[in-house]
């Protein structure tokens, strides 16, 4: 008999702003972890966990399509923000009111926002490796006014 539950939990981040942080757990609530709140949003990350090497693989989250996930999915695409998935393992025997402290970090992706789709009830984002998975070239981002900086008009 197994008695583990897994809980993810989603943030989108600039080098110097959190947008939004997001779990899939504890449902209908807001909680606390690791000093900050975490809202309830039922979200599903694929490919988060393999048996495979995954350097450079993308991973695909899949939430709701309201209007707030495609307004802030939407400005991570716009401005190259980054998204950061991590899961947790825990033991469902104990307390599930809240976080327990003694969850194992079991998956973590870091990504960027770089493809969005889905439907009108469902929303399909596509995270891809901030880091180039051979060599030591230029990462595989896509160049933009808000990363370079406006060009020069005369």
């Amino acid at each position: 008999m197994s008695n583990k539950g897994q809980a993810q939990y989603l943030r989108i981040f600039d080098e110097s702003t959190t947008f939004l942080r997001l779990q899939s757990y504890y449902v209908n609530q807001t909680i606390t972890w690791e000093s900050n709140s975490w809202a309830f949003f039922p979200f599903n990350a694929d490919g988060l966990l393999s048996a495979s090497g995954s350097a450079g693989n993308d991973i695909t989250i899949t939430v709701p399509a309201t209007t707030a996930a495609v307004t802030a999915f939407s400005a991570a695409l716009d401005n190259n923000r980054l998204c950061e998935i991590r899961m947790y393992e825990f033991d469902t025997r104990l307390t599930q009111a809240a976080p327990q402290a003694s969850q194992d970090l079991i998956g973590f992706f870091v990504g960027e926002v770089i493809k969005i789709g889905g439907s009108f009830t469902e929303l399909q984002v596509q995270l891809g490796s901030s880091l180039s998975p051979v060599g030591a070239q230029v990462p595989p981002r896509t160049y933009t006014t808000f990363l370079v900086g406006a060009p020069l008009r005369l």
